[in-house]
C-alpha cells in the first residue's frame, strides 16, 4: 500500500501509534525496574502472541468461509432462487465495505479487546438469528449485522497482527499470517459435510467458533495496553498516502471472488469433467497457500511495490498462458497453482507494505480501508467477470481478468516512477 507524500501527513505527537503501549504510565520509582522486566519478556511473550493472533485470524477464516457456505446453502434448501441468494451475499460484501474503515473509531472510543468482543458477539448473534429469521429481508438484515461484526473482528485482529511486526520479521510474520488465513478460509466448507447444514446445530457450531477465535488474542493482549490508532485523518488521506496498496487490495477482491472462484466454472466450459475442474481449482488453493510465505520473506529483503508488479507480471502470463494448455492437464494445473499463488500474494504484499508504511498514520486505519477495498472488489468482482462469460464465452473469463491485472501492472509501474520523482524532489535544494 505503499508511495507517499510524508510532509502532508500531520502523524500523532505521541509514540508510534500502533505500538503496544500502556495506557496508565507507572510511578516513577518504579518505572527502571518495571521497563527491565518488560524488556526481558517482551522478547518471549512477542513471539507467542503473534502466534496467537495468528492462529485466531486462521480460525476467524475458518468460521467466515464455513458461515457463507452454511447460510447459502441453507438459502438454497429453502427454495430461495440463486439470483437473490447472489444478492444475499452482495449485502454481505456491502456491509464489510461500509464497516471495515469504522473500526478504527470504535478501536479509539472502546479499545481493541472491546472490539474484538463486540465484533465477536455481533456475529455470533446474527449467525443464530438466522435459525428463526423468516423471508429474504430478515435473511438480508441478518447478513448485514453478520458482516458488521465480521468487519470489526476482521479489521481489529489483523492489525494486532501487523503491528505486532517489525522491519526484521515484518514479511514473515505477514506470509504465515496469509497462509493461516487461507489455510482457514479453504477448510471452512469442510465442516458442512460433518454437521450438515439443518436444524441450529451447525450454526451454534459457527458461533462457537467465532468465539473460539478471540480467545488467543484476548489470552495474549495483557491489560494496559491497547492499539492506539490516530483517527486525525479522513478516509481520502488514508487512501491517498499508499495507493498502490489499497488498489492491490482492490485487484485482489476482484480476481479472487472473480477469478479464482470462477476458475471451475471456466475449465467446465472449456471441457473439464466436474471432477477435473474441481482438482484445477484445489491447485489454485494449494498454490495461494504455499506461496505466501516464500513471498513474505522476499518482502524482508525487497521493496514490496516491486513484489507486487512481479505478481501482476506474472498473473498476467499465467492468465494468457492457459487457455493454450488447458488440454494438457499436468501444465494446466501447475499454471493453476502458480497464478493461485501470485493472485493471493497481491493480498499478502499489500498488507506487507501497510505494515511497513503505516507505522505512524495509523495502521487500524489503514487496514480498515484495505479491508473494505477488498470487500468492494469481491463485491464487482463476479458481476464483471459472468458477465464478461456471458458475452465473449469462456474466454471472456481470460479476457476480462487480463484487462484488470494490464491496468494494475501500469498503475503500478506509474506510481512507482511518481514515488521516485517526489523523492528526487525532496533531496534538491530549495
Amino acid at each position: 500500500m505503499s508511495t507517499a507524500n510524508q510532509a502532508r501527513i500531520e502523524l500523532a505527537a505521541s509514540p508510534p501509534c500502533e505500538a503496544f503501549r500502556p495506557r496508565f504510565i507507572a510511578k516513577s520509582g518504579s518505572r527502571d525496574g518495571a521497563s527491565a522486566r518488560d524488556s526481558a519478556s517482551d522478547e518471549a511473550g512477542g513471539r507467542s502472541a503473534i502466534i496467537a493472533f495468528i492462529l485466531a485470524a486462521a480460525l476467524v477464516g475458518f468460521a467466515t468461509n464455513l458461515s457463507m457456505h452454511l447460510l447459502n446453502l441453507r438459502m438454497q434448501h429453502l427454495g430461495i432462487s440463486g439470483f437473490w441468494i447472489g444478492v444475499s451475499v452482495a449485502v454481505q460484501a456491502l456491509g464489510i465495505i461500509l464497516a471495515a474503515p469504522v473500526t478504527k473509531h470504535v478501536i479509539s472510543r472502546v479499545g481493541v479487546r472491546h472490539t474484538i468482543l463486540l465484533g465477536a458477539l455481533l456475529s455470533s448473534t446474527a449467525l443464530l438469528a438466522f435459525n428463526l429469521a423468516t423471508g429474504f429481508l430478515a435473511w438480508s438484515l441478518m447478513r448485514f449485522i453478520f458482516a458488521t461484526g465480521l468487519a470489526l473482528l476482521f479489521t481489529a485482529s489483523e492489525s494486532l497482527i501487523i503491528s505486532r511486526a517489525n522491519a526484521a520479521n515484518r514479511g514473515r510474520v505477514v506470509g504465515w499470517y496469509a497462509t493461516a488465513l487461507a489455510t482457514g478460509t479453504t477448510a471452512g466448507p469442510l465442516l458442512v459435510t460433518v454437521v450438515g447444514i439443518h436444524g441450529a446445530a451447525p450454526l451454534v457450531w459457527g458461533a462457537l467458533l467465532f468465539w473460539l477465535a478471540t480467545a488467543p488474542i484476548l489470552a495474549c493482549l495483557k491489560r494496559g495496553e491497547e492499539l492506539s490508532p490516530v483517527v486525525r485523518s479522513s478516509t481520502l488521506a488514508t487512501l491517498r498516502f499508499v495507493p498502490i496498496a489499497f488498489v492491490s487490495a482492490f485487484v485482489f477482491g476482484v480476481v479472487d471472488n472473480g477469478g479464482l472462484a470462477m476458475l471451475s466454472v471456466y475449465s467446465v466450459l472449456v471441457g473439464y469433467d466436474y471432477t477435473s475442474a474441481v482438482v484445477l481449482a484445489v491447485f489454485a488453493t494449494v498454490g495461494a497457500i504455499v506461496l505466501q510465505i516464500p513471498l513474505g520473506y522476499s518482502a524482508n529483503t525487497r521493496d514490496p511495490r516491486l513484489l507486487l508488479l512481479m505478481c501482476g507480471l506474472v498473473s498476467l502470463c499465467l492468465l494468457a498462458l492457459l487457455p493454450n494448455i488447458m488440454s494438457i492437464k499436468p501444465l494446466a494445473f501447475a499454471t493453476a497453482f502458480g497464478l493461485g499463488g501470485f493472485l493471493e500474494g497481491l493480498y499478502t504484499l499489500g498488507l506487507i507494505c501497510i505494515a511497513k508504511y503505516y507505522r505512524g498514520f495509523g495502521i487500524s486505519s489503514a487496514n480498515g480501508c484495505f479491508v473494505s477495498m477488498c470487500g468492494f472488489g469481491e463485491l464487482i468482482g463476479p458481476l464483471a467477470t459472468g458477465a464478461s462469460m456471458e458475452y465473449l464465452g469462456a474466454q471472456g473469463f481470460v479476457l476480462g481478468l487480463s484487462v484488470i491485472l494490464a491496468v494494475y501492472v501500469i498503475l503500478v509501474v506509474s506510481v512507482k516512477q511518481t514515488a521516485q520523482l517526489l523523492a528526487t524532489r525532496a533531496r534538491q535544494p530549495v
